[in-house]
């Protein structure tokens, strides 16, 4: 009973062995790229008197212009069996120059200003991180590659205000006309959400490509605000923004191909976001909370980047 049962066993699981195949190993190619360069950013926000959005529609604005940044970014792309695509990318910047522009108004669409200061934005950070997964199509031969994208992304902004100069000072709560001494505050904003995207390249000659790509983005925007000379206020969070925003994302490059597995690149990018009104809440020394209109927010940025690529591909087991 025990050797039928056996060889019983053994017939039916010789169909089996006509399933089994060997498993091939994944084709991976990947390039890893390191890039540095120049950035120059603008940044605003304004809020209401109240929650509505008036008394006044534009109560304080805060303008942040040509924030000057040396960047440096680390990338890198995957392409497994010819059409699964992958990318992620992280940048790091330190500013080194710009200017801050803080206004307050008593009337309505910017009128009867009563407050303003000049002041140095020079001493800021930015932090920029995506990763992306899409389907990669090949034309003309593999000379022309498109590659829809689904990705996450996450920017942050830490901007500063330094140095200041009161230039209008029409009522007793404002400092005096003059040197603003001892200003220190910050604003620190993130943009984090999902994006859909498309990658473009095309391989000119051997050694020359041109590569493109363009991103529409979804995002939650948070902020948070320490004015530090402002003794009514609790510190290091004197007030928090937060709204829904969007942007896009638009990037320009071309490539050329070294001797073997190096390339250098060298790519221009433009993005612009705005976040949708929202809610200012400041935060009092004694513990009481207050509440009013964020109108908008607007953020958008250029650079110019070079970089120095290395690819290389491999086989590995799925």
């Amino acid at each position: 009973m025990a050797k039928t049962t056996s060889l019983l066993l053994l017939i039916l699981s010789v169909p089996c062995l006509w399933c089994i195949q060997p498993v091939e190993p994944a084709e991976i190619r990947t390039d890893v790229s390191l890039s540095t360069g120049y950035r120059v950013d603008d940044l605003s926000w304004n809020i209401a008197g109240n929650i509505g959005g008036s008394n006044p529609n534009v109560l304080s604005e805060l303008t942040w212009s040509d924030l000057e940044t040396l960047q440096a970014t680390v990338s890198g792309r995957a392409l497994v069996n010819e059409w699964l695509y992958l990318r992620g990318s992280l940048g790091y910047g330190w500013t080194f120059s710009g200017d801050n522009l803080d206004s307050d108004f008593s009337g309505n669409d910017r009128t009867q200003e009563y407050s303003r200061s000049s002041n140095s934005a020079d001493d800021g950070r930015v932090l920029d991180a995506a990763i992306g997964i899409g389907y990669q199509f090949s034309f003309l031969s593999g000379r022309f590659r498109l590659s829809p994208l689904l990705g996450y992304s996450y920017s942050a902004q830490n901007l500063t205000l330094k140095d200041g100069v009161q230039v209008i000072a029409t009522t007793l709560s404002t400092p005096p006309a003059g040197p603003v001494r001892g200003l220190d505050s910050t604003y620190d904003a993130s943009w984090l959400g999902p994006w859909l995207g498309i990658d473009l390249s095309f391989q000119i000659t051997e050694r020359v490509a041109l590569f493109g790509s363009l991103e529409y983005h979804w995002a939650a925007f948070d902020a948070e605000g320490n004015l530090n000379l402002r003794n009514d206020l609790d510190h290091p969070r004197s007030f928090e923004h937060d709204a829904d925003g969007k942007g896009f994302l638009i990037t320009l490059g071309t490539e050329y191909l070294l001797n073997g597995p190096w390339s250098l690149n060298m790519a221009f990018s433009y993005q612009k976001w705005s976040a949708d009104p929202g809610l200012d809440r400041l935060y009092y020394a004694n513990g009481s909370i207050a509440e009013t209109r964020l109108n908008e927010v607007n953020w958008d940025s250029y650079a110019l980047m070079l970089g120095l690529v290395y690819r290389f591909g491999h086989k590995a087991s799925p």
